[in-house]
């Protein structure tokens, strides 16, 4: 399908740009919500987005700037050699993250703070910051997976979800995805957590503590709920032995005797199992 100017800078949550890794940017974080094979349609509107947006941004760049406004000088020398020498790292934070554990991301995260001398260059090099800054946007927000461990630690070292952020400004759409992946690392870590308690033979606390979460502001948004009910299923179907009073408390307080079906998605083995374990509870 064809898709005019206006409509691909509103579909991709961007206003009219001439900066191709902009716009990809915006692409690979759509992605991750639209998918081919999930969505066929709502694909193809998107990449028809993405295919209009290039090719504005093109004309863009083959106008030029208004005749009142002086052109921008190109990049520097130190420009294109900083990014050089960042690229392999940050190449490697994005390897780590979708191939590695968290604390070698992590890790990897320090020794590249250290070796550029990063925590200096926050004050004091606004140019090799705004380079480590464009590279770790695109680590966490590009990238097929993310360790939990490593965005928060992004997010906390650039705040990119506080308010009166560059980004914010610039890319709100993106922000929003920061924040609700936020969420659902919190939401999983409650889990853990959850999970801890249960194999510690602490039923009853656990207990209280999932009815406090039940009504957290964390698991307001629909998306991290259900990742959060699927999640303590699946953790529920893997202990021994299962624990039958939270375990019965978990069906009453997220209603699964009426509505499993999301959690039969996420893990058909895993609802069965759990099911199958849980059958004299009301399920």
């Amino acid at each position: 399908m064809t898709m005019s100017s206006p409509e691909c800078w509103q579909h991709l949550g961007l206003t009219p740009t001439p900066d191709e890794r902009e716009i990809k940017r915006a692409y690979a974080r759509l992605l991750k919500t639209t998918r081919p094979e999930d969505d066929p349609e709502g694909f193809q509107i998107l990449r028809s987005a993405f295919e209009a947006a290039l090719w504005a941004a093109d004309a863009l760049r083959q106008a030029g700037p208004a005749p009142e406004v002086a052109e921008a000088p190109g990049r520097d020398t130190r420009d294109l050699n900083l990014e050089a020498q960042l690229r392999p790292h940050i190449e490697e934070l994005a390897r780590l993250n979708e191939q590695g554990t968290s604390e070698e991301a992590l890790l990897a995260l320090a020794e590249l703070m250290v070796r550029f001398d990063l925590h200096t260059a926050k004050q004091q090099d606004a140019q090799l910051w705004s380079l480590f800054e464009d590279g770790m946007l695109w680590v966490c927000c590009d990238i097929a997976a993310n360790h939990d461990d490593f965005l928060r630690e992004a997010i906390a070292l650039f705040g990119w979800t506080e308010p009166g952020n560059w980004l914010a400004e610039k890319d709100a759409r993106t922000v929003e995805w920061l924040k609700l992946r936020l969420k659902e690392a919190d939401a999983l870590s409650a889990v853990d957590a959850l999970l801890d308690q249960l194999e510690r033979g602490e039923e009853g606390d656990a207990s209280q503590q999932l009815a406090h979460l039940v009504e957290d502001e964390m698991l307001v948004n629909v998306d991290v709920r259900h990742l959060f009910e699927a999640e303590l299923m699946v953790g529920l179907s893997e202990l021994e032995p299962l624990p039958m009073v939270f375990s019965q408390r978990a069906i009453e307080l997220f209603g699964w005797q009426r509505d499993y079906r999301h959690l039969h998605e996420y893990h058909p083995e895993a609802w069965e199992r759990f099911h199958g374990r849980a059958e004299h509870l009301v399920v």
